[in-house]
């Protein structure tokens, strides 16, 4: 834990939570991104700063959701140019009303 948020606790739901909150894909590339979470290949500096501005204001959420943008920044980026699977970018978004974000907002929340 670090400056209000739990980093690791987060980085770890994100990474099981992650690929089911992605709308705009198929089941097949769904399976991949399963797959390549478990890896650091969707992992930037910019995840944790977000998650850590949120935290700093007080709004978890927020940062969990910003958090959430940059990956899936990450994860089109690693698709294309790990794998050549080119998606739409504006087709390719989070399911922001899923339940899964109270799951990653309680993992980023200190102890």
């Amino acid at each position: 834990m670090t400056g209000g948020y739990d980093w690791a606790g987060f980085y770890r739901a994100l990474c099981d939570r992650g690929p089911l909150l992605l709308d705009g894909i198929d089941d097949e590339t769904r399976e991949i991104v399963v797959l390549v979470a478990e890896t650091d290949s969707f992992w930037s500096d910019d995840l944790e700063s977000v998650l850590a501005e949120g935290a700093g204001r007080g709004e978890m959420q927020s940062g969990v959701l910003a958090a959430l943008d940059v990956w899936r920044e990450n994860v089109l980026t690693a698709l294309s140019d790990e794998y050549a699977i080119d998606l739409d970018w504006g087709d390719v978004t989070i399911d922001i009303g899923s339940p899964l974000i109270d799951e990653l907002v309680r993992a980023a929340t200190s102890r």
